[in-house]
């Protein structure tokens, strides 16, 4: 049997060396995003930790939210959300809504704030506004309201935590709720922000709303709340 020609045999031992090193390569290189629900999300982005991280692996995190998503949102709908955090179920909603729909996000936190409207431009996602601030039963112009952070941003509030340590304390824009829902008229409310919906409830006005998806902390709050 005759020999390939040197050459050839050359050509097939680089060919091989090199899919070794592009494999060695991508062993090495860490992975910059995590899939979740069609979602490219950024590990380094601010507020992402391993508790969440682990959460995705296994797709629970945010599972109620999301489920309630595919069962109310429909196209066209105009969605007000409080509590953007790391915008996961802000895109979705974005998502949901296209193309004639909206969704109007608030955030306290604002250095969540700048990698989320990256999060969204990355994907496409344009029908949604983010401001920081947070929404309140009643607020005069230029008023602020206190916001305890805590390690994980998931637990910040307008309430300081009982159960963990606050991280720290910001001041936050306030806005008052009702104004809000006058200007923007949305016909779906979306809400988690950490026991700051106990305030909110009674002043709601959601004669306009078809649907309220918001999730309750009752550890938050006090036996008396």
């Amino acid at each position: 049997m005759a020999m390939p020609p040197l050459w050839k045999v050359r050509r097939e031992i680089w060919r091989v060396i090199g899919k070794a090193r592009f494999a060695m390569m991508k062993l090495r290189v860490p992975k910059k995003t995590i899939q979740y629900h069609n979602l490219k999300v950024p590990l380094t982005r601010e507020g992402m930790n391993s508790e969440i991280i682990s959460a995705m692996k296994n797709e629970s995190d945010e599972y109620p939210e999301i489920l309630g998503l595919k069962r109310a949102l429909c196209g066209g709908d105009r969605v007000l959300e409080l509590g953007s955090g790391l915008g996961i179920i802000t895109a979705l909603a974005g998502r949901a809504v296209a193309p004639d729909g909206k969704v109007l996000s608030f955030e306290a936190n604002l250095a969540m704030i700048s990698d989320t409207q990256k999060f969204l431009a990355d994907h496409g996602i344009s029908n949604v506004e983010l401001r920081h601030s947070v929404l309140v039963p009643k607020a005069e112009k230029g008023e602020t309201r206190d916001f305890y952070l805590t390690r994980s941003f998931a637990s910040s509030s307008l309430l300081s935590n009982k159960t963990t340590k606050d991280h720290g304390l910001i001041s936050v824009p306030a806005v008052q709720l009702n104004d809000v829902v006058a200007e923007f008229k949305p016909n779906v409310l979306v809400c988690d922000i950490e026991g700051g919906e106990l305030e909110l409830i009674p002043a709601l006005d959601a004669s306009g709303l078809r649907a309220v998806l918001m999730e309750l902390h009752p550890d938050r709050l006090s036996g008396a709340q």
